[in-house]
């Protein structure tokens, strides 16, 4: 470990032996209900008062049985419910965690009282939800992260990315969740990407442990867009931020997030959320609407729930912060000026200085209201070494957030069909608009000097001219609307197993108007020229009246053609699954989940043609077993689970002519444990493997003709290659290129102490190791032929002849140069995850307080030599830091809390000071017996005013009033 790397470690550790002292997890003391439930079969009970206390409570139908639940009537907290269903029935509940209570037998019971302990979560009595995945823990084999409810509910966020971007400190993409130009199509979309900004298309993204209708994207698949969800439509968050293919399919090569939504079907809800920066611009609004309803007996319940955010736009004329002048000397010939140009034209020498009346400059410009009265020569000397003030008028609408609306529709209808059988359908409606100006770069163009209109001057050095106009001007709207309908069956099966079928379907229709005014070809030739075109129109002068100058320009506009605004992608997703135990070693079972799922994926058009379409369906079996081994090898609280994934793929691409599908396929593994060797303290390892089936426009070849210039080496050295002709050049994918293949290492600890309760402590190792990456190397045909040998196969030669032996040949005449994408990349990412939570009794309150901190001093991509392949992070870049702290105090009608963000990320978007603090307030207002119950939130985001590229709103407040019916 080098020096740096030590001083680094030191800091981590000093951060979080603050934190340590500062924090852990937000968690709210429990709320009173209002219940009223008859005398019932108990499981019966549990659900209804999980419904009617908006908690979950987990129990087997095996551990309940037959048992009836007495009359339960009044204002309790969900303990005191809990304590009077369960007096006298043998059964015993644990609070694992705000929101959520786990029955089972109470401990000297019998052991045939216990039943299987990891059933998928849909087939387990109680559980608000459709989740097909199993309920995952952060104590589990895999170090999970979980946000329950209660921690979802009171955040100052407005989406799950929003949420996630504070407080999942893996996720490697710090920029905020604002929609602006450039974030994706729509530029409201989700952003999802653990350990690495650019990994998105490694990050799989599920609803309900069920994968979404991807975004289409020219001609790929993109990340879903979960966006428009509401927070507060989601009852729980799941993440993993390793290789988990084995576990949830192909895609989830650097993590998966599963966002699990709360079905919570009685009851009406209706919460306005309303924010704008300190300067009044900027504002933001969020709407939430949701009504559920279930009849006495549990047997049938629907859900209804609306949600709509509402972003405006801020330009950069509002934030002085966002433009400065050109600076000339960091500017390179041929740049395109993302950054917005001052108020004039500002002209710089590229190689050196050039001369204006016998004075020397490096740097000059032209003042906007130049009108031609005061000689040129002198304008430029009295602004000699400076750039253009200001901002250019033309470029103060230019957003830095755009308008944006969102709205999204969840319905679901669960109906008990006779004893242990139980069908839902599940409708999510997902819709974005975005609208924006578009201003893009800036005019700019090379000056010879003493030639065309740069006459006056002189010099060696060619001059860059940069005028105060937009390189593109325009309006662009991005329209999407996702949907998908699920339908299954739940039921119960022989050996005190589950079952389940589910089908689901969706599509996503992308509308993007583009209405841009660019500048022909010709603008530029014109300006640094001096010379009119044919067709009559006048020569821009750049040296004249400024206004006159804008005016000429303006004639050499014309529309930019914009790609096809139609795009759509459809999904298809039929699974079969089964769970339950099939040995019981000690007191508890041996497990097993078993999935059969068939999916499939379709682009009907692509961009440029009409008649391209795109399909890829994958049929996969999946089994996870686990084992508790505390019986067998005497290893206290040892735990063992395995999963093995068969994955087989058949995607089909066609580009204006027919194709030939083609067969992928992938075997994934995960083998992990976990052990307690002495109280409160969790040790546990894993690995897993994770895949990712190439794009599928990756997976055609393309021929054309070519030719060369350079001598052949294994044929005459007196003339080129071009001399004995053309010949097919190859590129594209061969028909063995292999998916993209990760591994996971992972180890770490949990401690928990006696002597400190309600304390928990995580510290996890994640290694991610890249294989077999594909690598698009576009080496050219140059480099082959000097270096064939090194290139096995590349060249293809026509046989030797006798001929060519007699001229001293050594190879044939080139037939053929192949310049194919090849599986010779590599990846690495290493990274230590540590969370801290804590929480205690204070004040008549619960006081919950939370640290996060991710160290990841290594993130590496490997790349064969001589090619073009995109290197994401240089050998040996500094280690990245992300941390969160939050503390929140709560009592039964008030909260308060504050979080603490820190992000020290190599991206010119982050923020300055590198910190960013929220702080809200929460209560209950005053309400007469029987009135609905309402609440009052108070926020401020962003205490500190920071600025960045990416959080143009600087700091800013929200309220929002929640009632409760």
């Amino acid at each position: 470990m080098t020096s740096r790397e030590r001083q680094d470690l030191l800091r981590g550790l000093t951060a979080a032996a603050c934190a340590w002292a500062l924090a852990a997890p937000a968690v709210a003391a429990e709320r009173m209900a209002t219940l009223a439930l008859p005398a019932q079969p108990l499981n019966q009970a549990l659900a209804e008062l999980g419904r009617q206390a908006r908690v979950d409570i987990l129990v087997s139908a095996a551990v309940v049985g037959d048992r009836r639940a007495p009359p339960l009537r009044g204002r309790l907290t969900p303990s005191e419910a809990l304590d009077r269903l369960l007096a006298g029935s043998g059964l015993e509940y644990q609070a694992v965690e705000s929101g959520a209570y786990v029955v089972r037998a109470r401990r000297g019971a019998p052991p045939e009282a216990e039943g299987p302990v990891a059933l998928p979560e849909l087939l387990v009595v109680g559980v608000r939800t459709q989740n097909v995945d199993q309920r995952r823990d952060p104590d589990d084999i895999q170090p999970y992260r979980v946000f329950e409810r209660s921690t979802l509910r009171t955040a100052q966020a407005l989406s799950a990315d929003d949420f996630l971007q504070t407080w999942l400190t893996s996720n490697g993409d710090s920029r905020q969740s604002i929609p602006r130009p450039g974030r994706g199509i729509p530029p409201s979309r989700s952003n999802f990407a653990f350990r690495d900004s650019s990994a998105q298309e490694k990050t799989l993204v599920l609803v309900d442990g069920r994968r979404m209708p991807a975004i289409p994207n020219y001609n790929r698949l993109a990340q879903a867009d979960v966006g428009p969800i509401p927070l507060a439509a989601i009852g729980r968050i799941e993440t993993l931020a390793s290789s988990s293919g084995a576990l949830y399919g192909l895609g989830a090569v650097n993590g998966v997030v599963n966002l699990v939504l709360d079905r919570d079907y009685r009851g009406a809800e209706v919460a306005v959320t309303a924010g704008a920066s300190k300067g009044g611009d900027g504002g933001y609004g969020r709407f939430d609407a949701r009504l559920g309803y279930s009849t006495d007996d549990g047997n049938t319940a629907v859900m209804v729930r609306y949600g709509q955010k509402r972003f405006n736009g801020v330009a950069i004329g509002d934030r002085p912060e966002a433009y400065a002048p050109l600076d000339g000397s960091s500017l390179k010939v041929g740049q395109s000026y993302s950054r917005s140009p001052g108020n004039g034209i500002t002209l710089f020498g590229v190689n050196g200085p050039f001369t204006v009346g016998g004075v020397s400059m490096s740097q000059t410009y032209i003042p906007a209201d130049y009108d031609g009265s005061t000689p040129i020569e002198t304008v430029l000397i009295q602004n000699a070494g400076k750039a253009a003030p200001g901002l250019a008028p033309a470029h103060s609408a230019r957003p830095l957030s755009n308008d944006s609306r969102t709205d999204a529709v969840l319905i679901n209808l669960r109906q008990k069909l006779w004893r242990g059988a139980e069908a839902y359908l599940d409708y999510i409606y997902l819709a974005s608009l975005d609208t924006f100006p578009t201003a893009t770069g800036a005019f700019y163009t090379t000056l010879t000097p003493g030639q065309g209109t740069a006459w006056m001057l002189s010099g060696s050095s060619p001059i860059e001219l940069v005028a105060p106009t937009p390189f593109v001007l325009g309006t662009q709207s991005a329209r999407m609307i996702s949907r998908r309908f699920t339908g299954g069956l739940v039921f119960d099966l022989p050996a005190r197993w589950r079952g389940g079928v589910d089908y689901a379907v969706g599509s996503v229709r992308a509308n993007q108007v583009v209405d841009d005014m660019g500048y022909e070809a010709l603008a530029w030739s014109t300006v640094a020229s001096g010379v009119a075109p044919a067709d009559g129109r006048p020569v821009p002068n750049p040296f004249g009246g400024q206004a006159g100058f804008l005016a000429d320009l303006a004639r050499y506009k014309a529309p930019w053609a914009g790609s096809d605004p139609h795009a759509s992608s459809r999904l298809e997703d039929i699974s079969v699954r089964a769970s339950g135990p099939i040995a019981r070693i000690g007191d508890r079972d041996l497990t097993l989940s078993l999935t059969a799922q068939q999916l499939w994926e379709a682009m009907p058009t692509f961009p440029p043609n009409r008649t391209n379409h795109l399909s890829s369906r994958t049929r996969s079996v999946f089994a996870e077993l686990r084992a508790p081994l505390e019986g067998v090898l005497g290893v206290r609280g040892l735990e063992l689970q395995a999963a093995a994934r068969r994955q087989v793929g058949r995607i089909l691409i066609s580009e204006g002519s027919p194709a030939k599908p083609i067969e992928k396929s992938a075997d994934l593994f995960l083998l992990g444990a976990k052990a307690e060797p002495r109280p409160g303290l969790i040790l546990r390892a894993s690995y897993a493997q994770g895949a990712q089936l190439p794009e599928p426009y990756l997976l055609t070849a393309t021929t054309s003709l070519t030719t060369s210039g350079v001598i052949d080496p294994k044929r005459d050295p007196r003339q080129p290659v071009y001399a004995e002709g053309w010949f097919p050049i190859v590129w594209g994918a061969p028909a063995d290129l292999r998916p993209d293949q990760t591994r996971t290492y992972s180890a770490g600890a949990v401690l928990t102490s006696p002597l400190i309760p309600r304390t928990r402590l995580s510290i996890d190792y994640t290694r991610i190791e890249g294989y077999d990456l594909m690598v698009t190397v576009q080496r050219g045909v140059d480099l082959y032929i000097l270096n064939e040998d090194l290139y096995p196969g590349a060249v293809v030669r026509a046989p030797l002849t006798d001929s060519d032996r007699a001229k001293g040949y050594t190879g044939g005449r080139i037939i053929q140069v192949r310049d194919l994408n090849e599986n010779t990349g590599s990846s690495l990412m290493q990274s230590v995850d540590m969370v801290a939570e804590h929480d205690l009794d204070l004040a008549g309150g619960r006081l919950g307080l939370s640290a996060a901190l991710t160290w990841q001093p290594t993130l590496l991509n490997y790349i064969p030599p001589a090619s073009t392949a995109y290197k994401r992070a240089p050998h040996g870049a500094p280690p990245k830091w992300r941390g969160a702290i939050g503390a929140r105090w709560s009592s039964r009608r008030f909260a308060a809390s504050a979080t603490v963000r820190y992000v020290d990320a190599d991206l010119a978007m982050a923020l300055p000071d590198n910190t960013t603090i929220d702080l809200s307030l929460a209560f209950e207002l005053p309400r007469a017996p029987g009135a609905s119950e309402t609440e009052l939130r108070l926020g401020v985001r962003n205490l500190l005013d920071r600025w960045s590229d990416d959080d143009p709103l600087k700091r800013r407040l929200e309220a929002t009033l929640i009632a409760r019916f």
